[in-house]
């Protein structure tokens, strides 16, 4: 709560600065009302919503206020700061984001917790990101990134970031810290064909566990951990083989062409936690997707599919079998933050402040699904539609004996006014093989001033 009234009175405090000054600001109130036919709402109401809206929440509202300053031509100091409320969740009242950026032609270097952005018009499953999807709420931190691909020749371009992250809730491990870091290089072959190949490694590291005791947290650890270099944790079974820390990372081939009809993406992300993955043992696992934005206008502005495999995991048999995504047998709590995957969000999880008996969070890691989004505007309303066909199969040691079949379906349609604001009605549909269908409702409005 003490936190929570420091970010109100920080709100405060900036609003009268930015009324007293001659920054560039915004700012917006939104508030939503839900309803559903069971205790959960359909899947698409709050996954990818960075934990603005809680799994059982019948109402969520957000304060966002951004401002920003132009030092030079090519620079800019900006800073944002959020706050959300949702009930039916442990904490109700929580910051959203709390930032502050430095930005040029070239570099970006920002401190704080930011969101992550939002790519293809929003459709994507994963945000055509595996390890971070904007699933749950962002991790304070500071990272160094390029703010756009640096120009290396006419062919060549180069995008890069490195970061350095807290995980401040409550974990089987406390005070753990996450490194990640991404390379990607970007070929344009002409102006209608471009490859993208990028490569990110996250990493779970330091903390004090219950079990292990202080975990490496020194200057060598983190060397170790930059690296993925075999120097296990001293006491940890399980970890001789293996980096410090809890390592995760994905290659990601995007190529775009575009033609008269429109601009074309199509894209394969391949996760990988181990050597194995690396070497491409888990082929075929990942996501393997395309979209389509129509060059001309027309109701539809954007179609995306994507299929999503998780179920090689480098097999059942030899030294690097069972990756078990996710999971990790020091770092206990696994991908999770606040008990909520951060990357692929159709994993099933332990509840909240709970593991289940074999000591891991995520229950079911394996999975196949396909997903279709699209978008578009139709006279004075955009309209959204995702569907999602799950089968979630457990894990690789540790199988459902019925596999759980899913569909989470999602229309969203908004009407913008100059004056008076946006209002959006949602509506979802779930199915599942287990239990009961859900159908449930919502009423969005937003307004900013």
């Amino acid at each position: 709560m003490k936190r929570a009234l420091l970010l109100f009175v920080s709100i405060v405090c900036i609003g009268n600065c930015l009324a007293q000054s001659k920054l560039r600001y915004d700012s917006s109130i939104e508030m939503t009302g839900l309803a559903s036919s069971n205790d959960s709402l359909p899947l698409w109401f709050y996954t990818n919503s960075g934990s603005k809206i809680g799994r059982e929440s019948n109402f969520a509202a957000l304060l966002d206020l951004t401002a920003s300053h132009s030092l030079t031509e090519t620079s800019e100091l900006s800073a944002g700061v959020s706050l959300f409320y949702r009930d039916n969740v442990p904490d109700e009242f929580q910051r959203n984001e709390l930032y502050l950026q430095f930005e040029n032609s070239w570099l970006a270097i920002t401190a704080g917790a930011k969101e992550v952005s939002e790519v293809a018009l929003g459709l994507s499953a994963t945000n055509k990101n595996f390890l971070m999807s904007g699933n749950s709420r962002p991790l304070p931190g500071i990272r160094i990134a390029s703010s756009s691909p640096l120009k290396l020749t006419d062919v060549f371009g180069l995008d890069f970031g490195i970061s350095h992250y807290e995980f401040n809730d409550d974990r089987f491990v406390d005070n753990v810290r996450l490194h990640q870091k991404h390379i990607a290089v970007i070929t344009t072959f002409n102006e209608s064909h471009q490859l993208t190949a990028k490569l990110q490694h996250f990493a779970q590291w330091a903390g004090t566990s219950p079990v292990f005791g202080k975990l490496k947290s020194d200057v060598s650890g983190f060397v170790d951990v930059f690296t993925a270099r075999e120097s296990p944790e001293l006491g940890v079974d399980g970890e001789i083989f293996n980096a410090v820390g809890n390592h995760l990372g994905s290659y990601l081939l995007d190529y775009e062409f575009k033609t008269s009809f429109g601009t074309t993406s199509l894209y394969h992300e391949h996760p990988f936690e181990d050597g194995s993955g690396t070497a491409l043992a888990n082929f075929p696992d990942g996501v393997w997707g395309v979209f389509l934005q129509p060059a001309e206008n027309s109701i539809v502005d954007g179609v995306l599919y994507e299929f999503i495999t998780t179920k090689s995991q480098s097999g059942t048999s030899g030294g690097s079998a069972f990756d078990n995504y996710f999971n990790n047998s020091v770092y206990r709590s696994g991908w999770t933050n606040e008990g909520i995957p951060i990357g692929l969000p159709f994993t099933i999880v332990a509840p909240v402040g709970t593991l289940d008996e074999d000591q891991v969070k995520f229950i079911s890691n394996t999975l196949s699904m396909h997903h279709i989004g699209l978008t578009g505007k139709y006279k004075v309303i955009d309209w959204k539609i995702k569907s999602s066909f799950v089968r979630n199969f457990g894990r690789l040691a540790k199988p459902f004996s019925t596999t759980l079949v899913t569909s989470h379906h999602y229309l969203e349609l908004t009407h913008t006014t100059a004056q008076y604001g946006r209002i959006t009605l949602m509506t979802g549909f779930d199915t599942n093989n287990t239990s009961e269908s859900i159908f449930g409702a919502a009423l969005q409005y937003r307004y900013q001033f």
